[in-house]
């Protein structure tokens, strides 16, 4: 191939790539598409609010009556354990959703955005090494709680199974996206 052909195809590939105006991503914005950043974002946002939530309402079973369900030893262990633990994913998901937050594609090189969404996905897998273990013992304490009752313990089971489901679908679906911004 001659120069000259080199830049004639350079030329006419140029022409067929998409190079957007500023207001067609005016547009592409007022049409509430979401980039990938700010699906994760969003995401441990929810994350973060929900966990948030589950913190104070196990704060609140600390103060209700009595029950023979639960041992009167473990009547306060339970509920701290469990908020130490939600609201240390809080703060992990919100600490992560202003990380992700922080990515400005506009002013930022393609490689500081993927130097910074990989360093993200690095923390997020390195919270899940401690956090799953962590949940491991809230549910140990929670099923030494309610020894007493078989039914408990199989209900316990159940959502466990339901618990990972759903959970590993939402850790595909995290690193799904951190897959899409580092493709694009």
């Amino acid at each position: 191939m001659t120069p000259e052909e080199i830049k004639k195809t350079w030329e006419e590939a140029s022409r067929k790539l998409y190079h957007p105006t500023p207001e067609e991503f005016e547009n592409m914005y007022r049409e509430k598409k979401e980039t990938a950043l700010e699906r994760l974002a969003t995401k441990y946002r929810r994350f973060s609010t929900l966990s948030l939530i589950m913190t104070i309402v196990s704060c609140f079973w600390m103060f209700t009556p009595d029950t023979h369900l639960i041992s009167s030893e473990m009547k306060f262990v339970l509920p701290l354990t469990m908020m130490l633990y939600f609201a240390t994913c809080s703060s992990i998901d919100w600490w992560l959703y202003r990380g992700v937050s922080s990515i400005d594609c506009f002013d930022m090189s393609v490689s500081e955005v993927i130097g910074k969404a990989l360093y993200y996905r690095k923390k997020h897998l390195q919270s899940m090494i401690f956090l799953i273990p962590f949940a491991v013992i809230v549910v140990g304490v929670m099923a030494y709680s309610f020894k007493t009752d078989e039914y408990i313990i199989y209900a316990m089971g159940a959502g466990l199974i339901v618990g990972l489901t759903i959970g590993y679908r939402q850790f595909r679906e995290f690193m799904g996206e951190y897959k899409n911004i580092s493709r694009n």
